[in-house]
């Protein structure tokens, strides 16, 4: 296990990880937003073809090639241009060769105002690298999104096996120290209290918030999460 790392450096970890590994299978909980059906929740699955969804830290673009099929315009952004050299590569090799991926950060999104339908934001909106502006990444968000446009976000709960063992930096942000990847130590969270501190947070500039839940218990791993989707004011 890593100690403590002062001088993390996440372009740098999240770089060598993404380049050195095969694309993975979408996330199961993105499928079942897009492809079910819920009582708490209307996205019209007929109104996805030809809208635009932006997946903000798109990973090795494995959720790309979901949304795709399921009808959206599909762009990607990253954080170093080698992850995204990477992801366009994966994608290519699965046959898909018209999906936009872009370097950026969650409060620096290369795009213009107004410019997507959804955003969907899983497992990266709360990294904050240098920055303890959280309110930053909000404005971004609502900035890149149209009027009424749609915001799906996954974020960990207290409980969540990331932060074990983590370490408070100033009130909601939390420095990891004993990630069990060995990719995050030293990177800097922003936790959040419950669902309640989630929609406060985002409610200057989002309404209309619905939550779903993630507990499972992966052989030892607290995989909790909240599952966020609202729309730009």
């Amino acid at each position: 296990m890593k100690e403590f790392n002062k001088s993390y450096d996440a372009k740098n970890e999240w770089t060598n990880f993404f380049t050195q590994s095969q694309m993975a299978y979408p996330s199961e909980p993105v499928i079942r937003l897009f492809k079910g059906e819920y009582p708490k929740l209307n996205l019209r699955k007929d109104s996805f073809y030809g809208k635009k969804i932006g997946d903000i830290g798109c990973g090795d673009g494995r959720n790309l090639v979901l949304l795709k099929q399921v009808g959206f315009d599909a762009y990607g952004v990253e954080i170093t241009q080698q992850i995204v050299d990477k992801i366009v590569s994966n994608l290519n090799n699965g046959g898909i060769f018209d999906a936009t991926v872009k370097v950026g950060t969650n409060d620096s999104l290369p795009f213009e105002p107004n410019f997507f339908d959804y955003l969907l934001s899983w497992n990266a909106c709360y990294y904050m690298g240098d920055s303890r502006k959280f309110d930053s990444y909000v404005k971004e968000f609502a900035r890149v999104l149209k009027p009424e446009g749609y915001l799906v976000l996954s974020i960990p709960k207290k409980s969540c096996f990331i932060y074990h063992d983590s370490k408070s930096l100033i009130p909601g942000y939390q420095i990891i120290t004993n990630d069990p990847f060995n990719l995050r130590n030293g990177e800097v969270l922003r936790m959040f209290e419950d669902e309640k501190d989630v929609e406060s947070t985002f409610s200057s500039a989002f309404k209309d918030f619905v939550f779903g839940s993630i507990e499972d218990d992966y052989f030892g791993y607290d995989y909790h999460w909240h599952i966020v989707v609202c729309k730009r004011k």
